[in-house]
């Protein structure tokens, strides 16, 4: 479900700024897939970290905005099934933002 008429259209130039970076000079291991009619849906490909359980994997993330964006984060679902703490059977990852910052 596309909520790009939903997100304010400066935030929404905002993101594409910030996503044609990323596809530009994504971080080490990762791999962005954007769809052109919706940049409130985004797909990372995301190799797994050397020498761990996941190394050799690719895991593929779908970070959806929601119309509340940017007060609340991106939320993140594995379509990939994962078996972590952080994420639930269903793919939803929680608490995915405090590893990161």
């Amino acid at each position: 479900m596309s909520n790009v008429e939903n997100v304010c259209p400066q935030v929404l130039r905002g993101v594409a700024r910030e996503i044609r970076k990323l596809v530009a000079n994504p971080p080490a291991g990762i791999k962005v897939l954007v769809r052109d009619d919706d940049l409130t849906d985004v797909v990372a490909l995301i190799d797994g970290p050397a020498e761990t359980p996941y190394a050799g994997g690719v895991f593929r993330v779908r970070l959806s905005l929601g119309r509340e964006f940017p007060t609340a984060p991106p939320r993140a679902f594995f379509l990939t099934r994962i078996f972590h703490p952080n994420v639930s059977a269903a793919g939803q990852a929680t608490n995915w933002l405090s590893e990161f910052g």
